[in-house]
C-alpha cells in the first residue's frame, strides 16, 4: 500500500504536455517542456529541479485522499531511500490555458518500487499551474487510480 500510495504521488506530477486546439502554443509549450523536466526530475531523483518547478504553496491529493504539501512530499521523496521512481509513460495528456493559470490533465503510468519491492500504477491526473512572474509553477495536483 505504502509503494502504491508513494508512486501515486510521485506520478501525480510528473506530466508530459501537448496543445489543445485554440490556445496559445507558446505557454503550451513552454508548459510542455516544464512537464517534460518534471517527470525526468522525479525519475532521476533530481531534488533541486523539483523544488523550483513545484510553488512553495503546492499541494497534492493522492488516490487515497491525502492531501500533502510539497514539504511533505519532498520529504517523503527525497530524504529516504525506501521509494524509487524506476520508469514513467504519459498519454492521453492535454494542456488548456486560460491567463496566468494552466489545467494538464492526462494518464499516466510508472514504475518503482518501496524497500525493494516493485509495482506499477496507472492513473489520471490533474496538474494546476499559476504563472508568477512570469514563470509558470505548479500550485497543485491531483491523482486518481485507474482500476484495471
Amino acid at each position: 500500500m505504502k509503494l502504491t500510495v508513494g508512486l501515486i504521488v510521485l506520478v501525480t506530477v510528473a506530466l508530459l504536455g501537448t496543445t489543445a486546439a485554440g490556445q496559445n502554443a507558446t505557454d503550451a509549450e513552454t508548459l510542455a517542456a516544464i512537464e517534460q523536466q518534471l517527470a525526468k526530475a522525479w525519475v532521476n531523483g533530481d531534488r533541486a529541479a523539483v523544488d523550483a518547478i513545484l510553488a512553495p504553496d503546492w499541494s497534492v491529493t493522492d488516490a487515497a485522499g491525502r492531501v500533502l504539501t510539497k514539504d511533505q512530499v519532498i520529504r517523503e521523496t527525497f530524504d529516504s531511500t525506501d521509494r524509487k521512481m524506476e520508469a514513467m509513460a504519459i498519454d492521453d495528456v492535454s494542456v488548456r490555458t486560460f491567463g496566468d493559470v494552466a489545467v494538464v490533465t492526462g494518464r499516466t503510468q510508472a514504475t518503482g518500487s518501496y524497500r525493494g519491492t516493485s509495482a506499477t500504477v496507472v492513473l489520471r491526473f490533474t496538474d494546476v499551474f499559476v504563472r508568477r512572474g512570469g514563470r509558470w509553477r505548479a500550485v497543485a495536483s491531483h491523482g486518481s487510480t485507474i482500476v484495471p
